[in-house]
C-alpha cells in the first residue's frame, strides 16, 4: 500500500491521524537534525517533518519516496496551500525510486526555452500549470458531452483512416500495406460520415474527434486537433445550429469562466470585411468608425462642421487610456467632443432626441463597455486611417481591467472564392456547403454558411448542407471537377444522396481554441498533453522520422 491520502486532501480536521504518503519531493529545507520536506503528488503538496535519524538514505528532488507519520498543526501556516495548516511528522520514510538532475525547475515557472520543455514534456506536465490546463480541459470535454447527451444527441465515432478529399486542406496521407499503391488519409474533419449518419436515418449526432490537417502552424494550430463535431436533420436554417451552440457557450462560460460574456451579436460578412477589413474580427479592442447621417438626426447647430465618429470597443475596462490619450493622437482642432455610453445619455445635445441614440447604440455596440466618440471639427479632407490605426495600437498595448468575450455570428458568406494565382474557384467553406438561393446557383451565390467568432479567433465553422444530387453535381461542376474526377472522389457520397436525403446542417467546434479562451491562454501547445511545435516536429520523439527501407518495400514505396 502507498497512500492512504494524497498530498491534496489532509487538513486541520485530521491532526492526530496516522497516514501514509507518496509522491515526489519537491523540497528540501534542513534545519539542525531535521529535514522539512515538500511532498508532490498529482493532487497537492504536503510538507514532511522529518527527525535525520529517520533518513538512511540521500535525498534529492523528485526522488519518490513513501513516508508513514501523524498529522500535526503547522506552527508556521501556509494559508496558500488547501494542506497549509498542517504538516506530518514522519517516522518511517522508504525510498520508491530515484531521479536524475531534471534539466528545469518543476516548482516555478522554467527558465528555459519551449524546445527544452517540449523535449521532456513528461516533466513540463508534472507543472503546476500544465497539469491544471490538462486538468480544466478534462473537465470541458465531460461537461460537453453530458450536454449533448441531454440534449438527445447521439454519440457516435466515425473512421480514421478514410478516402482522401479534395478541395479541402492539405491532408495526411496513408499507405496501405494490402493494396500496394493505394493509400487512405487521416480525416480533415468527419464531414462527409456525419451527412451519411443523418441519410441514415440519424436525428442529431455528436462527437468529440481528433482530426488531422497537414497546415503550417500558429499559436492557436495544430496538426492534430481536437473538434466538437454536430449534426442535426430535418433543418434547413441556421438558427437551429446557433441556438445550441449559444446554450453551449453560455453553459460553459457560466461554470468555467469567471468573467464576463456579452450577448451573442450576428453580423453579414460583407459588412464585416467593410467596417473591420476581416471576417474574423476581435470586437475586444479593435476600434472602427461609422458614418453618421446629419440629415434628421443630429441638431441643426452643429451642420456646419465635419465630423470623425467611432467606436471605441470595451473602452471602459481600460486601465492605462484616457479620453484625452485618444485626442492626442487624433491631433487635429476639435470644436467639439460627444461621448455615447451605452447608458446615461440624458444630457447628451448632440443628436435630436435619445431614441436615436438608442438605435445607435443597438446597431452598433457589441457591449456595455463600449463608449461611441463624436468629434467635430473644420479639417478638409481628414485622412483617419493612420490615426485610427494608431489608436487600435494604443488599445492593443493596454491592460483591461476584466477580462471579457465578445461572441459573433458570421454569416451570409460567399459560396466560392476566387483564386487569382491558379486562376480558379474554390469552396470558401467545403463543396457541401448549401446555397442560399438554390434555383440561380452561380459563382457570385451565396451560402448558408456561419462561422462563431470570439475575440478574433474563428471558434466554430458549420453551414446548412446540400440535400439534393442535382444541386451537389452543379457545386462539383462549378468548382471545375470532371464527371471523371467526381465519380472517382464522391461517387459514393452522390449515390448515397439518391436515397431520401433530409435537410441536415452543423458545425464543427474547435474545443482547443475554446480553452484557449476560456483559460485566457495564447499558446495551444499548454492544453494539449503531447503538442508538436511550430515547425510541425515532434521534439520529444524526435518525430517525423524516416522509415527502414524493408517496411516501406512492404508498402510498395521506393524513395
Amino acid at each position: 500500500m502507498y497512500r492512504t491520502h494524497n498530498c491534496g486532501e489532509l487538513n486541520i480536521n485530521d491532526i492526530n491521524k496516522k497516514v501514509l504518503l507518496s509522491g515526489w519531493v519537491q523540497n528540501i529545507r534542513k534545519f539542525s537534525k531535521y529535514y522539512f520536506i515538500d511532498l508532490r503528488d498529482f493532487y497537492g503538496i504536503t510538507q514532511l517533518f522529518i527527525n535525520k535519524k529517520y533518513i538512511f538514505f540521500k535525498i534529492k528532488n523528485e526522488y519518490i519516496i513513501k513516508v508513514k507519520g501523524i498529522v500535526n498543526e503547522r506552527i508556521k501556516k501556509n494559508l496558500l496551500l488547501s494542506t497549509g495548516k498542517i504538516e506530518v511528522k514522519v517516522n518511517k520514510i522508504n525510498l520508491i525510486n530515484k531521479s536524475k538532475r531534471l534539466p528545469f525547475n518543476i516548482e516555478n515557472k522554467p527558465k528555459v526555452s519551449k524546445i527544452i520543455r517540449l523535449k521532456y514534456r513528461y516533466l513540463d506536465i508534472r507543472r503546476h500549470d500544465i497539469k491544471y490546463n490538462l486538468i480544466f480541459k478534462s473537465l470541458i470535454i465531460n461537461k460537453i458531452r453530458n450536454f449533448f447527451l441531454k440534449n438527445k444527441f447521439l454519440d457516435l465515432e466515425t473512421p480514421f483512416l478514410v478516402k482522401s478529399t479534395p478541395e479541402g486542406a492539405r491532408e495526411f496521407i496513408i499507405p496501405s500495406r494490402n493494396y500496394k499503391g493505394f493509400f487512405y488519409s487521416l480525416p480533415q474533419s468527419p464531414q462527409i460520415f456525419k451527412q451519411l449518419l443523418m441519410i441514415g436515418g440519424i436525428d442529431k449526432y455528436f462527437q468529440i474527434v481528433k482530426c488531422f490537417r497537414d497546415e503550417d502552424l500558429r499559436k492557436d494550430r495544430q496538426p492534430e486537433f481536437l473538434q466538437l463535431d454536430i449534426e442535426m436533420s430535418f433543418i434547413n436554417k441556421s438558427k437551429y445550429i446557433i441556438n445550441i451552440i449559444e446554450k453551449l457557450i453560455k453553459y460553459l462560460v457560466k461554470n468555467f469562466y469567471n468573467q464576463k460574456i456579452i450577448n451573442f451579436k450576428i453580423i453579414k460578412y460583407n459588412k464585416a470585411i467593410k467596417y473591420y477589413n476581416t471576417d474574423k474580427p476581435d470586437l475586444t479592442n479593435k476600434i472602427y468608425k461609422i458614418n453618421i447621417n446629419k440629415k434628421n438626426i443630429i441638431n441643426k447647430k452643429y451642420n456646419n462642421y465635419n465630423i470623425l465618429s467611432f467606436i471605441l470597443p470595451n473602452f471602459l475596462n481600460i486601465k492605462s487610456v484616457k479620453i484625452k490619450d485618444i485626442i492626442n493622437i487624433i491631433n487635429i482642432k476639435i470644436k467639439k467632443l460627444f461621448i455615447i455610453y451605452n447608458k446615461n445619455n440624458k444630457n447628451n445635445k448632440f443628436f435630436k432626441n435619445n431614441n436615436i441614440i438608442k438605435k445607435i447604440i443597438k446597431k452598433y455596440f457589441f457591449s456595455e463597455y463600449d463608449i461611441l466618440i463624436i468629434l467635430l471639427h473644420n479639417k478638409k479632407n481628414l485622412n483617419c486611417n493612420k490615426r485610427l490605426n494608431k489608436i487600435n495600437k494604443l488599445l492593443l498595448n493596454s491592460k483591461y481591467k476584466k477580462n471579457i468575450l465578445i461572441p459573433i455570428w458570421i454569416i451570409n458568406y460567399p459560396l466560392f472564392k476566387y483564386d487569382i494565382k491558379n486562376n480558379k474557384y474554390y469552396s470558401f467553406h467545403h463543396p457541401f456547403t448549401s446555397p442560399k438561393i438554390t434555383n440561380k446557383l452561380s459563382y457570385k451565390s451565396l451560402s448558408k454558411a456561419y462561422d462563431l467568432i470570439i475575440n478574433g479567433i474563428e471558434i466554430g465553422s458549420g453551414s446548412i448542407r446540400i440535400n439534393n444530387k442535382k444541386l451537389q453535381k452543379k457545386v462539383f461542376y462549378l468548382l471545375n471537377l470532371n464527371k471523371k474526377d467526381i465519380k472517382h472522389n464522391f461517387d459514393y457520397f452522390l449515390n448515397a444522396l439518391d436515397y431520401g436525403t433530409p435537410p441536415h446542417g452543423g458545425i464543427g467546434i474547435g474545443i482547443d481554441r475554446l480553452i484557449l479562451l476560456l483559460l485566457n491562454k495564447q499558446d495551444i501547445t499548454d492544453i494539449i498533453p503531447f503538442p508538436k511545435n511550430y515547425y510541425n516536429k515532434d521534439i520529444m520523439l524526435n518525430s517525423p522520422s524516416k522509415i527502414n527501407d524493408k517496411i516501406l518495400f512492404k508498402l510498395g514505396i521506393k524513395i
